[in-house]
């Protein structure tokens, strides 16, 4: 705009104030206290390496589709009286249900089918029904053909929706597995109710892992892949484990449980061959891994030395091992070999933990319960310790010393375990929910491991927010969210400040019943962590920290019922690396993978995905021109970009304070008397129109497209400059 040369006393100088790029936004301080390129708030937006903000790209759907919509359990459901059920048949898709007395029930909602003989195809789980009489109902099985009668008894009966295990809309655990028999492929492993499901992350085929016999999942479950195995954790109960291969009918087991069974000799006849250095032994079903000690009892005519142990190179088979001695050929000849005896309190198997994590080829779990019993048969039964550790054998997931292998974390401080958090090769962290520690000298004898008490200032309060980016651990405490920093590889040091604290208005709203649910990941820069604020059950926002920008960048919100993140998984399988979220029912979406302005989201299990629209807004900081005076002002001007993909449009709303108020300009369509074209840029400008106040911020809505926001500036001038009383 036009500026005169020459002022007056009397003139009132338009000035200006400007962000020409935006980096990060915080809202604990007020407005008027951020920098040039800070923002007031950013929802559902990406803040770029030139300064610019636009709208995020799209989530979308990455298939199949998980469950059957007539087994979905959805709001309101009746906690319907138990009735017994006469009788019961399927012709088709529909199951008709006879009870012996009036069941009450109403059409369209979920009820509970329980002990009925499965047939061809189970009846059982939460079933929407259509009420055909007083003591008759049907439902659909959503593929089932044929007809069958079932066979029911004095336990078959209907009754109320059975919360959180339905067989297939319950997604109760995920995690990444990479086939070990392939350098590209890599799955995502869904735990349900019923079984498992692999989803191949290049051709989108899935694979059903069965569960043993008898055993399903009724509580969430954490997941892991160690040793070329995928377990399951099952808090208080034994853990499932599958051995990673897709032949035949694949299918989780128990681990080794029971009592551990005493070492016995292996001393078959002519069971040991030497050559150059190799000691190759043949004993049936011997039980060794990779890495365990075994002992010569007796030599027999070979040189192996009785007195040193030696540690098993390889597995061919689960018939012979092998290892390496200095020591001369020898042809077959029997030699007696023990396993490591273990020490006074003895052995046990993995004791049935919440979680596992899998550090220098060792599993370290918390040791909460004891195994006993036969195999199959076990018994678990609480220790009612909640700050000790167990760490397994090397290359033995079933094998943990509990002398040896034991360490307790708190010396029993007021304070209890959260997790194990491994940093670096030698070292790990322990997060308590109160302190954290160090745990160092995993490398070599575990006798020689120590532990240091790092901060009492801070705990752990969600597992799966644990992060390694660089030389930090990033992960949610009660004070919010927490960036530790390595000095260097071995000495650790507590950060006093939140990395969280420019936005701590933000963390308040996380529901702390639930913050425990957190889950975070690293992926294309940034540290993402899904919470659940205002109030919900569920993780429902995506708070995302920018480490090129050093600054939080956006609270991602779909506003939707049925959407949520259960997990975040990054994957590359078949190119980059994507970033995963997973819902509770199974559906698996791409985050930031859309170039529209819509989201596709699975929220309702066994149907496709819904388009909705993405909600964004941006909120700079309050211009006041470093002057408290009272302001009038005059215009603004803001720079904007629409994407490549499709025409912009957007809402710009003034917000002054002292005076309070909001005012509505005209948006870009209504400026430019059309939408911001594809690809185009503009500077787009209008007059205030001399609302006088302390300070004014320019709020920015997009309601078409996916537009960027390169530069705002306003103009304004000082009013009410006279110290009397204006006449």
């Amino acid at each position: 705009m036009p500026r005169y040369s020459n002022f007056g006393p009397r003139d009132n100088t338009l000035t200006e104030d400007a962000d020409i790029g935006f980096s990060r936004f915080g809202n604990r301080l007020r407005p008027d206290q951020l920098k040039a390129g800070e923002l007031a708030m950013s929802v559902n937006g990406r803040m770029n390496v030139d300064g610019t903000w636009q709208v995020r790209p799209g989530v979308d759907t990455f298939g199949p589709t998980i469950g059957s919509v007539n087994e979905a359990l959805a709001l309101p459901f009746y906690m319907w009286p138990q009735v017994v059920i006469s009788s019961a048949t399927r012709s088709g898709t529909t199951v008709t249900i006879t009870t012996s007395t009036n069941h009450g029930f109403s059409s369209s909602y979920a009820v509970a089918i329980v002990d009925v003989s499965p047939g061809t195809v189970d009846p059982n789980g939460n079933k929407t029904i259509i009420v055909t009489g007083l003591n008759t109902f049907t439902y659909e099985i959503a593929g089932a053909s044929g007809t069958e009668t079932y066979s029911v008894s004095g336990t078959s009966k209907a009754g109320g929706a059975i919360v959180g295990v339905t067989a297939f809309n319950g997604a109760l655990g995920s995690c990444l597995f990479s086939d070990p028999a392939s350098d590209s492929q890599e799955y995502i492993i869904l735990a349900l109710y019923q079984n498992a499901v692999a989803i191949n992350m290049t051709t989108k085929a899935t694979t059903t892992i069965a569960y043993p016999t008898g055993i399903t999942l009724t509580s969430t479950v954490n997941m892991l892949q160690a040793f070329n195995k995928v377990f399951i954790f099952r808090d208080g109960a034994t853990a499932l484990q599958w051995n990673g291969s897709f032949s035949g009918s694949p299918a989780f087991i128990k681990v080794a449980n029971g009592d551990y069974a005493a070492s016995s000799y292996l001393d078959a006849a002519n069971n040991t061959v030497i050559a150059d250095g190799i000691v190759t032994v043949s004993e049936t079903a011997h039980g060794l891994n990779v890495g365990n000690l075994v002992f010569v009892v007796d030599n027999g005519s070979t040189s192996l030395s009785e007195s040193i142990p030696y540690v098993v190179a390889t597995v061919p088979t689960v018939n012979s091992f092998t290892f390496y001695a200095e020591v001369v050929d020898s042809s077959a000849t029997k030699v007696v070999y023990a396993k490591r005896q273990p020490s006074q309190l003895g052995f046990t198997h993995m004791p049935a933990p919440p979680w596992g994590v899998y550090h220098q080829r060792r599993l370290i779990v918390p040791y909460y319960y004891n195994t006993t019993g036969s195999s199959g048969s076990e018994t678990i039964t609480s220790r009612n310790v909640r700050d000790e550790i167990l760490l397994s054998d090397v290359f033995d997931s079933d094998t943990y010393d509990r002398i040896l292998n034991q360490l307790k974390v708190t010396a029993s401080i007021a304070d209890y375990l959260q997790y194990v958090h491994p940093f670096t090769e030698d070292n790990a962290v322990i997060f308590n929910r109160n302190s954290i520690h160090l745990m160092m000298g995993l490398s070599g004898s575990l006798n020689d491991i120590s532990l240091k008490e790092i901060t009492r200032e801070a705990g752990l309060v969600a597992q799966k927010s644990v992060v390694t980016i660089g030389d930090k651990i990033f992960f949610l405490s009660d004070n919010g969210i927490y960036a530790t920093q390595f000095q260097d590889l071995y000495n650790l040091r507590g950060a006093g400040l939140p990395l969280s604290d420019p936005i701590n208005p933000l963390i308040k709203r996380i529901n702390p019943d639930y913050a425990h649910n957190a889950v975070a990941v690293y992926h294309d820069n940034r540290y993402w962590i899904a919470v659940p604020i205002d109030g919900s059950t569920t993780n429902n926002a995506i708070l995302i920290y920018n480490l090129l920008n050093q600054g939080w960048e956006s609270m991602d919100l779909i506003n939707q019922s049925g959407w949520n993140v259960a997990n975040l998984i990054v994957s590359g399988a078949g190119g980059v690396n994507k970033l995963y979220a997973i819902n509770s029912f199974g559906g698996v979406h791409v985050i930031d993978e859309r170039p529209d302005a819509f989201d596709y989201i699975y929220t309702t299990p066994g149907v496709a995905s819904n388009p909705y629209p993405i909600e964004s807004e941006v909120s700079t900081r309050q211009y006041t021109f470093n002057d408290v005076g009272r302001k009038s002002f005059n215009s603004y001007e803001i720079h904007v970009e629409s994407s490549e993909y499709e025409p912009s449009d957007a809402d710009i709303t003034m917000i002054s304070e002292n005076i309070d108020k909001e005012a509505p300009m005209y948006s870009l369509a209504q400026s430019l008397e059309e939408d911001l074209p594809i690809g185009e840029d503009s500077s787009i400008r209008g007059r205030i129109g001399n609302i006088r106040a302390y300070g004014m911020q320019l709020k920015f809505v997009p309601t078409k497209g996916r537009p960027k926001l390169r530069m705002v500036k306003l103009e304004a001038s000082q009013a009410f400059r006279s110290v009397t009383e204006a006449s």
